[in-house]
């Protein structure tokens, strides 16, 4: 699994809708104060702008003949006969990607980057405040940090730990039946 990061992502978002602001501090011209500017593109921090970059991505990823999930809205899927699978995920401006040919891996992030200004992370260490451990055999996700402030939070840092809240060789017994 890896990482890229779109940079300024909102600002590729296109506006379907006519916006306008007020004239920027030292952006006002004389006996034109009144008047405002019509934006083209999404800015951070307008309303619209997270929806802009979604349908930027989504129209990217539609033309490049990924298939949307019909259970996740920002999970992609494209199959190459004989070639394999490449599995792409998008939260807001990060994306993970995957899949079973190293050929479409490379070329994936290589077309990405050439319309997208982004930053190639490499390996997915972490994603969503998710620790992600990788070998040829397995990913483990973890939550360890997490964990720990929770630990620090409560006061329970110096606690003698225990491997499983159970005793050993407990014997459970039904209460239904």
């Amino acid at each position: 699994m890896y990482q890229l990061d779109v940079k300024s992502a909102f600002l590729n978002g296109v506006l379907k809708e006519e916006v306008y602001v007020e004239q920027p501090q030292g952006f006002v011209q004389k006996n034109e104060e009144i008047k405002v500017y019509k934006l083209n593109k999404a800015l951070y921090g307008l309303k619209q702008a997270p929806r802009a970059w979604y349908d930027e991505i989504d129209s990217y990823f539609n033309k490049a003949g990924f298939k949307k999930s019909p259970s996740e809205a920002t999970l992609y899927i494209k199959t190459d006969e004989g070639s394999g699978i490449l599995i792409v995920s998008l939260y807001v401006d990060d994306i993970v990607y995957t899949g079973s040919c190293v050929e479409m891996l490379e070329e994936f992030k290589n077309d990405m980057m050439k319309h997208y200004e982004m930053t190639d992370l490499g390996l997915l260490y972490h994603f969503l405040g998710m620790g992600v451990v990788q070998t040829n055999n397995f990913i483990f996700l973890h939550q360890k940090k997490y964990a720990m402030k929770v630990i620090e939070r409560f006061g329970l840092k110096g606690c003698k730990s225990v491997a499983t809240p159970l005793i050993a060789n407990e014997r459970l017994q039904r209460r239904w039946k």
